[in-house]
C-alpha cells in the first residue's frame, strides 16, 4: 500500500473521492415492440459532470451488451421477469459519461448465455471500463488512478457469478486484494428469482430480511479488507452504515433504467454517493447527491431531495448507532474519529519536533531519546506509552510488516543492546517502491525520517511492529 503522507495538509496526497451510483440498465427489454432506440448520450448528459468528479466512479450494470440477436436464455423469464439487452456501443457512453468500474454481478448477466457475457466483456474491455464479478472469467479488477491501486471485486447470487454465500472463498479473495491494493471496492447484487423471493432476499417485499442478509456479507468484506461495500437493492436506496470506519452502502435503487421499471415515488429516485476517503481507505466524509429518474429519461436533478430523504430515514431505522450523520444539505459526516485520522494528527505532531536534538533520559519538550519521543508524542493523545523501547514493544498488538500502516511503533535492536533498544513511528508505507519511512530520535540525527525498508541498517536491526492504535 502507498500512503503519502509527507505533506500532511495536502489533501490531494491524503484523500480520494469516489462516486457510486445505483443499476445501469439502458437497453431495450427483449421483445418488447416498437420501443424507440435510446440515445445514451443524451440519458446522461445531467449526470456527467457528478460521475466525472470523483478519482473513480462505480456502478452496477443491469444489462447485456450484445450486438447480434444472440440465444434468448428463456430460463431467465421468470413472472414478470423480462430479458434485457443493448447494443455493445453503449459502453462507449458509458466510458464517457464517466464510469470507471461496473459491477456484471447482476440479475440480468446471463439473459444471452455464454455469448452475451462474452460480448459484454469485450465491450467493457474495448472501452477500458473495469469490470468484475464473472466466475471464473472476471473475478476482480485491479487498475490505477491518481497513484493509488485498486481492487473491485463483486459478488451476486446467479450461476455465473461469484457468490455471496461462500465466506470461505469471499474472505481469500478479499484478503488477497487487499495485499496488493491501496483500497478495495466490493459490489454485491442479491438476485429477484423466484428462489431469492421466497428466501426474502428481495429489498421491495421485505426490507429487513434483505439487510439481515446484506450485512452479514458487508461485514465480512470488511473484516477481510474491504474498503467500501456497496450493493444493488433492487429498484430501492437502502441505508448506509459505518463499520470499522469503513462505507457500507447497502442498495443505490436504480440509476439509469429508462424503460420497463415504475418510478412511482421512491422507485423513481436515482441517488448518488460521493464518498471522500483516506488513502489507506478509512472514510472521511461524503455527499449524498438526490436525482430524479421519469420515463424514457436518464437521472434528472431532484430538487427535492427524496432520495437523500429515504437513505437518511433508514440509517436511522437500521442502524441508529452508526458513527454517520447525514444533514439535511446531504452532507455525510462521521460522528467518530477514525483510526487514521487520528494517525494523521499524531505525525502532524511527531514532525513538528523534526530536528531537535537527541538526548539519553529525557522526553521532551526540547530533548528526546527514542522511547521518550514516541512516548511524549503519543501522550499528547492520551495514549500511555511504557517508557522504555522494550517496554514499548510489549505493548499493543504485533503486526506484520507488510500490513504496517501509518501510526504504527516499529522497532530495532542497536548494535550495543541485545533485544530491542530503538523504536520509531510509521509515517508512510509505499509497497511497491519498498519503502518503509518512519520518525524517530536518532542519536547521530536528533528527531528525523528515515527509511527502513531501503536502509541496509534498519534492515538488518528491524524486530518488529506494534499497534496501538485500533478501531
Amino acid at each position: 500500500m502507498c500512503f503519502v503522507l509527507s505533506t500532511l495538509q495536502s489533501k490531494s496526497q491524503n484523500e480520494v473521492k469516489l462516486i457510486f451510483t445505483g443499476e445501469v440498465n439502458v437497453g431495450n427489454n427483449y421483445a418488447i415492440r416498437y420501443q424507440q432506440p435510446i440515445d445514451a448520450e443524451k440519458l446522461f448528459v445531467n449526470v456527467t459532470n457528478e460521475l466525472k468528479s470523483g478519482v473513480a466512479t462505480f456502478g452496477t450494470l443491469g444489462t447485456v451488451l450484445i450486438d447480434v440477436e444472440g440465444t434468448p436464455n428463456k430460463a431467465n423469464m421468470i413472472g414478470t421477469r423480462k430479458l434485457i439487452r443493448m447494443s455493445s456501443d453503449y459502453a462507449t457512453s458509458l466510458a464517457q459519461s464517466g464510469f470507471s468500474a461496473l459491477s456484471l454481478a447482476n440479475t440480468h448477466v446471463s439473459d444471452f448465455g455464454v455469448e452475451g457475457i462474452q460480448t459484454t466483456m469485450n465491450a467493457m474491455q474495448t472501452n477500458k471500463i473495469e469490470f468484475a464479478g464473472l466466475k471464473s472469467m472476471q473475478d476482480y479488477a485491479t487498475f490505477d488512478r491518481n497513484g493509488l491501486r485498486f481492487g473491485f471485486i463483486a459478488f451476486g447470487s446467479s450461476v455465473h457469478t461469484l457468490s455471496m454465500s461462500d465466506s470461505t472463498n469471499i474472505r481469500q479473495l478479499i484478503a488477497g486484494l487487499d495485499d496488493q491494493c491501496d483500497i478495495v471496492v466490493v459490489a454485491f447484487s442479491f438476485n429477484e428469482t423466484v428462489n431469492s423471493l421466497q428466501n426474502g432476499m428481495n429489498p421491495a417485499t421485505n426490507r429487513n430480511v434483505f439487510l439481515t442478509n446484506a450485512v452479514s456479507f458487508a461485514h465480512t468484506c470488511i473484516d477481510a479488507g474491504a474498503d467500501v461495500v456497496y450493493g444493488n437493492g433492487h429498484n430501492l436506496p437502502q441505508p448506509l452504515e459505518l463499520y470499522k470506519d469503513k462505507l457500507i452502502i447497502y442498495g443505490l435503487g436504480n440509476f439509469c433504467t429508462p424503460y420497463g421499471v415504475s418510478y412511482t415515488g421512491e422507485l423513481g429516485a436515482a441517488p448518488v454517493i460521493e464518498a471522500n476517503l483516506f488513502a489507506e481507505g478509512t472514510f472521511k466524509d461524503g455527499k449524498i447527491v438526490s436525482y430524479r429518474q421519469q420515463n424514457v429519461q436518464g437521472p434528472r436533478h431532484d430538487p427535492s431531495n427524496e432520495g437523500l430523504k429515504i437513505i437518511k430515514s433508514l440509517t436511522t431505522r437500521h442502524f441508529p448507532q452508526t458513527a454517520l450523520q447525514i444533514e439535511d444539505n446531504g452532507d455525510i459526516i462521521s460522528t467518530s474519529e477514525s483510526v487514521y485520522a487520528l494517525a494523521l494528527r499524531i505525525l502532524a505532531e511527531a514532525q513538528l519536533h523534526k530536528g531537535k536534538r537527541y538526548k539519553y533520559g529525557t522526553k521532551g519538550p526540547t530533548t528526546f531519546d527514542c522511547s521518550g519521543f514516541t512516548g511524549y508524542v503519543f501522550e499528547k493523545f492520551g495514549i500511555k506509552l511504557n517508557r522504555s523501547a522494550a517496554g514499548q514493544y510489549e505493548q499493543g498488538t504485533p503486526v506484520d510488516k507488510k500490513n504496517l500502516r501509518p501510526g504504527d511503533l516499529v522497532f530495532f535492536t542497536r548494535s550495543s543492546v541485545h533485544g530491542v533498544g530503538h523504536v520509531g513511528i510509521v509515517l508512510s508505507v509505499d509497497k511497491k517502491k519498498n519503502s518503509y519511512r518512519f520518525i524517530h530520535a536518532s542519536v547521530s540525527k536528533g528527531i528525523t525520517i528515515d527509511d527502513f525498508g531501503t536502509s541496509a541498517y534498519y534492515i538488518k536491526r528491524y524486530v518488529g511492529a506494534k499497534r496501538v492504535l485500533h478501531e
